[in-house]
């Protein structure tokens, strides 16, 4: 071969892996997740910035767009509509969508027991549910997975949810601290990583708890029958990145919450020193990944629920009368990905959280 010769075969040879390497870029899978709240704090970070900062969906051969949607509802009409392949939800709202003929079932769950609570302020007349009648709850939106969930609290305390209870949309974050201070609401129906907020901000709030709160299952992951269907390694991914994700923020939150300060700098406030804004941010940090860790639990994979736990949540909502409870547990939810879902080396992921820089 002449020199000429020997570095054009060189130059084709680059060109031919420089093709390669965009080709390869350009074959990563788009797929749009949808969180359903506008206010993504640190709290969502497993299913937010660090997948994204991280490269796990990437390693994946994803490439995801995280979206913002107001409320599980929207949540859920989003999905149905085929905006969006994959939504994080409360899983009560996979029930109810079902039973209205949408095709939506779980694969995920992320967090074993349920985000949402029903608070009141600390010096509250109100202690029991069964005081709440006649009295109005605030919630941030009409749409929200709390609605529900409070309608199953009042009814299971003997009250009408319908006719005893009035719910006030107050807005996320602020508005609804303020109603609850000015006492336009008597009680509000939240979620988990709001209510630390509100703590944050100077309000001392007491939880109206019953048994069955404990039994709830919490926000999964969900997507169409046929998406599922036609494309389980792309929602595996997903939840792999999540997973991951996840054992990371536990192994170093305070690396978790810088790197969601940097891609979501809205969800920093503005001012304070970083001392407080770190100890503020680790506080609603924590009010979600707690629920999302598997080394507590009897079973610790990341993902999985019980076909009977699906059937006890179905069977409050039908106790309740919030729905039929026509469909079956297996409609609602698969295990099928989970085994796939956990295959990765969770100790390598606290090495990497361990030795992070910022």
């Amino acid at each position: 071969m002449t020199r000429s010769a020997a570095v054009v075969a060189v130059m084709v040879l680059v060109a031919g892996f420089a093709l390669a390497g965009g080709a390869q870029e350009r074959a990563l899978k788009k797929v749009v997740f949808a969180v359903t709240t506008k206010d993504i704090s640190v709290g969502h970070a497993a299913h937010s910035s660090l997948p994204v900062a991280l490269g796990f969906w990437k390693e994946e051969g994803l490439d995801v767009s995280v979206t913002s949607v107001e409320g599980s509802v929207a949540g859920m009409q989003q999905l149905a509509a085929g905006n969006i392949q994959v939504v994080s939800l409360g899983p009560e709202e996979i029930v109810i969508g079902r039973e209205k003929g949408i095709r939506i079932k779980g694969f995920y769950v992320q967090a074993r027991e349920t985000i949402f609570r029903l608070v009141v302020p600390a010096d509250s007349a109100v202690h029991s549910v069964r005081d709440l009648k006649g009295r109005t709850v605030g919630v941030p939106t009409l749409a929200s997975g709390s609605v529900p969930f409070t309608k199953a609290l009042v009814a299971s305390a003997g009250l009408d949810p319908e006719r005893d209870v009035k719910f006030l949309a107050t807005g996320v974050g602020a508005p609804g601290a303020l109603a609850l201070q000015q006492k336009k609401v008597d009680a509000y129906g939240l979620w988990d990583t709001l209510q630390a907020s509100m703590e944050n901000g100077g309000l001392q709030l007491r939880r109206l708890d019953l048994p069955i709160v404990h039994e709830m299952l919490g926000q999964t992951l969900a997507a169409s029958d046929e998406y599922l269907a036609a494309n389980p390694d792309v929602l595996i991914g997903v939840a792999r990145g999540i997973a991951r994700a996840t054992v990371f923020g536990l192994a170093n939150p305070e690396a978790a919450v810088r790197i969601h300060w940097r891609l979501y700098p809205a969800s920093k406030p503005q001012s304070g020193d970083d001392v407080r804004l770190l100890k503020d941010a680790l506080h609603v940090f924590n009010a979600r990944f707690e629920l999302q860790r598997v080394d507590t639990r009897e079973d610790r994979r990341f993902g999985i629920a019980s076909l009977a736990q699906w059937e006890k949540l179905k069977a409050i909502y039908t106790e309740q009368k919030l729905v039929q409870g026509t469909v079956p547990a297996a409609d609602l939810y698969t295990p099928q990905l989970v085994d796939a879902i956990n295959t990765f080396d969770p100790a390598a992921v606290v090495r990497q959280a361990r030795e992070h820089k910022p």
